[in-house]
């Protein structure tokens, strides 16, 4: 096999880094094709923009500005941003149209929305008006996904003070349609980025001034409860990221952490950071200051949720001279339309962080796991392990892949029985107190942490504690370990040498790691074959044709047919991706705890 080394794949990151500053041209949208609801005609009232200062006021005509993401980046992603102004104005540069280019550089297609600042002069309900605007935003950018490069599940809502005010109450109202358009499209973000947002229009915390530019002086306290978002959040709420700090004296920091108390009430993921200074309105932070972090700390989240790609050296190891052979084909039909897709008239399971002391490491760790709907001390359920890839982490199957959503659908559709899983983190050089190891550092000590290390944590801590906090079966008949990329090669390396611990092994576009067919290693895969053909129950070997990685997964599928070893061999048409994993394991679970 040919390894494309690290010097290579230094000279192709600053290859993709040099695209990243050639954007193509915004483009305006009228967001509304014809008459814009709730609108009244007043000649006197005319759209400015100072543009010294980057200011609009007085829109009549709102508009999404599209910054199309370049194409050898664009991952499908899209983002609306509403830029803040107290509900009087738009700073429309620096929480508008930098933003757009900073997410560009992440690969995301983003939209500026100009949306109507509430004035009775030119509205019948001026309190509407700016969610009207943004409903039918997310409804322009979903409707046109296809002809945009853009995937509609990955449609997110971004917006700063006020704007972060809209863009929460598009999260949190998307059931109730503030038009009259009746079409079906779905209205819901996938996910929503609040900096330093005005949240509640209640009296102690709210911004003045855009409570009363949005509501008047004198609101009704229905008004004021339906336009404090805080208290509209429901189980349904799309995930979100906030960004406050402590010194804001515009809007108080109790906005944004009365949002994230009230997503944590309600079991819906929310991520928040408050830095002890920036005070209001920094943008995109570019000071010197620790708020200057927040859009790190926001690209990492994305990556984790899997809205952008992850940033990973093993996409750079690849063999471009695999080839499928006659023998690599699908063992199966593609999963049916939106079986990952999160489903409203379903029960859920939950998806629970949880820390164990691992005496083997001598460090406290912490893992996710997903307990089914209607777990029950007084049942028993089997348990299977996914490992993530190379420089991810435990969140990559739930937040990226939609593990938990396609396990829900399953078990309401009644293919499988309900069953626990654990999200390891297959670095050990990730813990409680090191949550985020030095990359550079990693690939120099050749990734250590994801060896026997791992291994002997998974077997002697991890698997113990689930067997002793939970209740589930204790036997290899009811244990499953199945990964992706580098968790793939773990999977495989771990559960072929250990067959009397799990029943069921899988390995999805597995990484170089994988013991004697990956390149990296001499390490025997199977150490016992008599084991391997007549104990395990299912070994699962898949791998898209178009993955760079392709022929580690070929080599161990030829080791295993010629020596006799029963086994499924799965190749479809997907690269080294979600699609592929979400749909193996799709695929995976209803074969297993048969």
């Amino acid at each position: 096999m040919k390894l494309i080394h690290i010097r290579k794949n230094l000279l192709v990151l600053s290859c993709l880094m040099g695209t990243l500053n050639v954007f193509g041209q915004s483009k305006q949208i009228n967001l509304w094709n014809g008459e814009v609801p709730g609108a009244i005609a007043n000649a006197n009232y005319k759209q400015q923009v100072d543009s010294a200062n980057s200011w609009m006021t007085f829109i009549t005509k709102p508009l999404l500005e599209m910054y199309p993401a370049p194409s050898e980046t664009a991952n499908g992603t899209a983002v609306i941003i509403c830029p803040g102004g107290g509900y009087s104005g738009l700073a429309i540069a620096h929480e508008g149209k930098e933003v757009a280019r900073w997410l560009n550089s992440l690969g995301i297609t983003a939209f500026v929305l100009k949306y109507r600042l509430p004035n009775d002069a030119v509205m019948i309900d001026k309190a509407i008006g700016p969610l009207q605007d943004g409903q039918q935003a997310v409804r322009l950018v979903r409707s046109n996904a296809k002809a945009w490069g853009i995937n509609p599940a990955k449609i997110g809502i971004m917006g700063f003070s006020a704007g972060g005010h809209l863009a929460a109450t598009v999260s949190t109202h998307f059931k109730e349609k503030a038009s009259a358009i009746t079409d079906t499209t779905s209205l819901r973000p996938d996910f929503s980025i609040l900096i330093y947002p005005v949240i509640s229009m209640q009296e102690n915390i709210t911004h003045k001034g855009s409570k009363v530019n949005l509501l008047g002086e004198n609101p009704a306290a229905e008004r004021v409860n339906y336009f404090s978002n805080e208290l509209q959040v429901n189980d349904q709420t799309p995930p979100a990221f906030l960004v406050h700090s402590m010194d804001d004296k515009a809007v108080p920091v109790q906005n944004s952490v009365a949002y994230a108390l009230a997503m944590e009430k309600k079991n819906v993921a929310c991520e928040l950071h408050i830095y002890q200074s920036g005070g209001h309105g920094y943008g995109l932070a570019h000071s010197k200051n620790t708020e200057s972090l927040w859009p790190e700390a926001c690209r990492k989240w994305m990556e984790m949720r899997g809205y952008i790609k992850e940033q990973g050296a093993e996409k750079g190891i690849v063999d471009q001279t695999a080839k499928p052979g006659p023998d690599d084909k699908p063992a199966f039909n593609n999963p049916p339309m939106g079986f990952r897709d999160k489903r409203d008239n379903i029960s859920h399971g939950t998806v629970s962080s949880v820390q164990y002391n691992s005496k083997t490491l001598a460090q406290s760790r912490e893992m996710l796991v997903y307990t089914p709907p209607g777990y029950s001390p007084a049942k028993r359920y089997p348990v299977i392990y996914l490992l993530h890839g190379l420089n991810s982490g435990n969140g990559q199957w739930p937040y990226w892949v939609g593990a938990n959503n396609i396990i829900d659908n399953l078990i309401s559709e009644g293919k499988m029985k309900p069953m626990i899983i654990v999200f390891p983190n297959g670095n050990t050089n990730v813990t409680v107190n090191n949550p985020k190891p030095d990359e550079h550092e990693e690939r120099k000590g050749g990734y250590k942490g994801y060896g026997i290390s791992f291994q002997n944590d998974l077997l002697h801590e991890i698997i113990p504690f689930i067997e002793s906090h939970y209740s589930v079966y204790t036997d290899r008949k009811h244990r499953a370990l199945a990964g992706l990329s580098m968790g793939g090669g773990q999977s495989l390396n771990i559960g072929l040498a250990h067959i009397n611990t799990f029943a069921y092994v899988g390995g999805f576009s597995s990484a170089p790691n994988t013991n004697q067919f990956g390149g990296l290693s001499n390490v025997k895969l199977l150490p016992d074959l008599s084991a391997a053909k007549h104990k395990l129950k299912i070994l699962w070997l898949a791998c898209g044709s178009k993955d760079g990685l392709f022929s580690v997964s070929q080599r161990v599928h030829q080791y295993l047919k010629s020596q006799g070893i029963p086994h499924v061999w799965h190749v479809d048409a997907n690269a080294h991706d979600d699609k592929e994993w979400a749909n193996n394991l799709y695929l995976f679970v209803q074969h297993i705890f048969k």
